[in-house]
């Protein structure tokens, strides 16, 4: 058995809380190893409710914790087999504890309010950051009383969505702070006169430069359902936008499973032609927007 199981729990670790254990723990968890054990863990992957939770995800976090976790058990067995005991026990200690998370992402995902309010904070934090550059960019550019305008009503909106989330309206609240995200992101590209703002920017690693790409299609995405939605409910527009809508949907698929596979040079090329679908379907309706 590789080592790509343990390796890949190790980065999948930085992506969220690191496993709240000592080496000292696992170890000795490791001495008490029994066939039981393995027995149980092996029912926890593949017969329990949890398994069946994770086998049903589309989503690729969680595939990917399963598939690390199968891994780790197998590596389990085949030090089991080979007599090494300490290390059969850590990489089972460790597949049962990637299991786990990838059960608990699985409940959040399925728990709309909870992932709703992890969204809606994600969202302000990136406005907050739009509102940064905005303000250096219309320095830049000799403009800074528009900054101010937009910073404004931003504010406003911010406070206003909120006060939804306080009042228990966690998707009325966001869709608030999606209007304002789009507001400012827009007002940068026109700042911008055309520039293409990610050329401009120093990635530290295509994993980055990827991840930008996957939130300025989220982006346009929900430009087109702010801007189009009351274009679409006419059949030829709708069919005539909808073609467009496929083919970005097609390729943002793509793009996401080339990332799962590491390859995030061609996943960061594939993101950006599916936003290219986005613009296509906007332009197509009427609207002029840069891209």
């Amino acid at each position: 058995m590789k080592l790509s199981g343990i390796l890949l729990v190790l980065l999948l670790m930085s992506y969220g809380n690191a496993f709240a254990t000592t080496d000292a723990a696992v170890k000795e968890k490791s001495k008490k190893l029994s066939n039981g054990q393995m027995h149980y863990v092996k029912q926890l992957l593949e017969n329990s409710s949890a398994a069946k939770k994770v086998k049903n995800s589309d989503d690729m976090s969680v595939k990917s914790l399963y598939r690390a976790s199968k891994d780790l058990y197998q590596k389990a067995v085949s030090d089991l087999e080979n007599g090494d005991r300490e290390s059969a026990g850590e990489a089972l200690f460790y597949s049962t504890e990637t299991m786990f998370r990838a059960v608990r992402l699985v409940n959040n995902q399925n728990n709309p309010h909870l992932k709703a309010r992890q969204d809606f904070e994600r969202r302000l934090k990136s406005i907050n950051a739009l509102l940064k550059a905005l303000e250096r960019i219309s320095k830049e550019k000799g403009v800074i009383g528009k900054s101010h305008a937009i910073r404004n009503q931003a504010e406003k909106d911010i406070e206003y969505a909120q006060l939804l989330m306080k009042d228990n309206q966690p998707f009325s609240a966001r869709k608030t702070l999606d209007k304002t995200y789009v507001k400012i992101k827009t007002a940068i590209s026109e700042l911008r006169s055309g520039d293409t703002l990610v050329r401009s920017l120093n990635f530290a690693s295509k994993k980055e430069e990827y991840l930008y790409e996957l939130d300025r299609n989220d982006t346009h995405k929900m430009l087109v359902t702010l801007l189009l939605e009351e274009k679409m409910k006419n059949p030829s527009t709708l069919k005539r936008v909808q073609r467009f809508l496929d083919k970005a949907a097609e390729l943002r698929k793509k793009a996401e499973e080339l990332a799962s596979e590491g390859d995030y040079a061609a996943a960061v090329e594939t993101c950006e032609e599916s936003t290219k679908q986005l613009v296509r379907a906007i332009r197509s309706s009427g609207f002029f927007i840069p891209g």
